[in-house]
């Protein structure tokens, strides 16, 4: 069987036809060839206001027990996800975006080996970093209900199963759709060089602009190829996704541990990275004073908000980039921090209560985006949404360790300026690598 066509996914395609030919694991993957290929679905009822059930699964999810944390034997419970072919896995990611090794998932102070790590080494020429698509590329598709884009079924799958189905976090700045892609273990910190890390032992830099920011994310980037930036938002609407997946439920904080979100004042309370390290891919509490961890990740919402790219509110419109070039349908290469070329949400200028509980989303082909805060801290989505629909706000995410339970994976800032700076905002590493 020849090489897969492009051509009626991505504009622009001929390039990535091109790129594609020869790897043979990847073809497979998009070709659907994959033994036991899986496509995990669950739907999201936007009427119904209890978080579980909102969800419903679908498709190859149908039966499968949901993960959760449990908290009174201090232990995360996998359900049914032990083995899901997309949980990602922890290794030290050099400068050039190429694996030096793999951590230890249960002790990230030591290597796969059992030798010691580098992770807290700040003379160490990378990052530690969770890599993706271990067990292939991972797909997903959206499905909005039809008359009413607040429901939408969702699908993940190991394979391309139909030209629904949209991988944009595999797809790198030169438009290679490549095997992996990499999220931070840590949030972002300044090692003293100008240079944003991801290593433990660290305080999160915080008080920064989005282009300092921005500055110091690519500084990791050994020439002009730009394969390390700050996170970025596909990779947020996919693992946003899997966590609905394998929670079955909106209230993530419930079902993965609160994060730290209560009696923070300064960039003194804020958490240091690697509080976790012995915790496995996911572990939480249920007090609002500690960190949690979701798929390898400390802090995924909680301690501090992080700026990511590519999601700007311009005049209450939604503006979105899915790639750093053109793949997505948008008209310029790179994030920028006005939405110029970015593709328009239609339908989603915010509304309700600034500083409320999203009760919400519009679901289109890119993912799910919030737009309606008037909900509960144990209803719709269960976490926070502020926005401000004048001028060009630059999207943060996440919470902080102050907001109590407005925090979580949902939460979305769209208020504050890309110049705007705060004890209590940051950002973190991302890195899509050359194909």
């Amino acid at each position: 069987m020849g090489n897969p066509d492009f051509t009626a996914i991505f504009p622009n395609a001929e390039q990535i036809n091109d790129l594609v030919a020869g790897q043979h694991a990847i073809a497979n993957a998009i070709r659907g060839e994959r033994k036991n290929g899986v496509v995990f679905g669950f739907h999201i009822d936007g009427s119904e206001s209890d978080p579980e059930l909102a969800v419903t699964y679908l498709g190859d999810a149908l039966g499968l027990i949901p993960a959760h944390m449990d908290y009174s034997a201090g232990k995360f419970n996998y359900g049914s996800w032990a083995d899901a072919f997309f949980l990602p896995r922890p290794c030290m990611l050099k400068y050039d975006g190429t694996v030096d090794y793999y951590l230890d998932r249960n002790d990230y102070t030591k290597k796969a080996d059992g030798t010691a790590s580098d992770i807290a080494d700040t003379a160490y020429g990378g990052n530690a970093m969770m890599e993706w698509g271990d067990n292939g590329i991972i797909w997903y598709k959206v499905v909005p209900d039809a008359g009413d884009p607040n429901s939408a079924s969702v699908y993940i799958a190991d394979h391309k199963a139909d030209d629904g189905f949209v991988a944009w976090s595999f797809i790198n700045n030169q438009g290679q759709l490549v095997p992996h892609f990499y999220t931070p273990i840590y949030t972002g910190s300044n090692d003293g060089n100008g240079k944003m890390r991801s290593l433990s032992g660290l305080a999160p830099t915080t008080s920064t602009t989005a282009t300092q920011e921005t500055t110091a994310a690519r500084s990791n980037n050994a020439d002009l190829d730009i394969l390390w930036d700050t996170e970025v938002l596909a990779d947020i609407i996919l693992i946003n996704f899997l966590l609905i997946l394998m929670g079955k439920s909106l209230d993530t904080q419930t079902v993965f541990g609160q994060g730290y979100h209560t009696g923070a004042s300064s960039a003194a309370n804020l958490h240091a990275s690697g509080l976790l390290n012995d915790k496995g891919l996911f572990f939480g509490y249920n007090d609002g004073s500690h960190s949690v961890k979701v798929f390898g990740m400390e802090n995924w919402w909680g301690n501090h908000w992080r700026r990511y790219a590519g999601h700007l509110l311009g005049g209450g419109t939604q503006k979105v980039k899915l790639t750093h070039g053109t793949q997505d349908g948008s008209t310029d290469s790179d994030y920028d921090q006005t939405g110029s070329g970015y593709l328009t949400v239609a339908g989603a200028t915010p509304t309700g209560t600034s500083g409320g509980y999203i009760s919400k989303v519009l679901f289109n082909a890119l993912g799910m985006f919030a737009y309606t805060a008037s909900g509960d801290s144990d209803k719709y989505f269960c976490d926070g949404l502020w926005f401000a629909n004048s001028g060009t706000k630059y999207a943060l995410r996440g919470g902080g360790g102050s907001v109590g339970l407005l925090c979580g994976a949902f939460y979305v800032y769209l208020s504050f300026d890309p110049g705007h700076s705060s004890w209590s905002i940051g950002a973190a590493l991302s890195c899509t690598p050359r194909g």
